[in-house]
């Protein structure tokens, strides 16, 4: 049974955070790349924005080693579950964007039910 009350609320809040996710990208950063809304955004053309994204990865990368370098210098009993509840929590995050990401994905492979056969 807890189980099941599991999976209902880790579906809700994928649900919710799928939502808040497509909300500002629909209706708020393809409104200001395309100029009609200003939402305050650090870049004003989609070449910005990637250059923006690609920074955003490599600190992301930094991040995680600034981490783990830190918890390195911590007594070891510390630093061993504060790495098990950082990256509990990192991996919790990011397994929502990873599954929003592959739901998005154009398949490229079709299913032959879809193919016509006749002209």
């Amino acid at each position: 049974m807890k189980k099941i009350i599991g999976k209902f609320f880790a579906k809700i809040r994928q649900k919710l955070f799928t939502a808040r996710i497509e909300r500002e990208i629909y209706h708020k950063i393809f409104l200001h790349l395309n100029q009609v809304a200003d939402h305050g955004y650090p870049f004003d053309s989609k070449d910005e924005m990637v250059r923006l994204h690609i920074r955003g990865n490599l600190t992301a990368q930094r991040n995680l080693d600034i981490i783990e370098r830190t918890a390195g210098k911590m007594p070891k009993a510390y630093g061993d579950a504060f790495r098990y509840i950082a990256y509990r929590d990192l991996n919790e995050r990011m397994k929502m964007y990873r599954e929003l990401a592959e739901r998005r994905v154009y398949h490229e492979e079709c299913d032959p039910r879809f193919v016509a056969t006749r002209a």
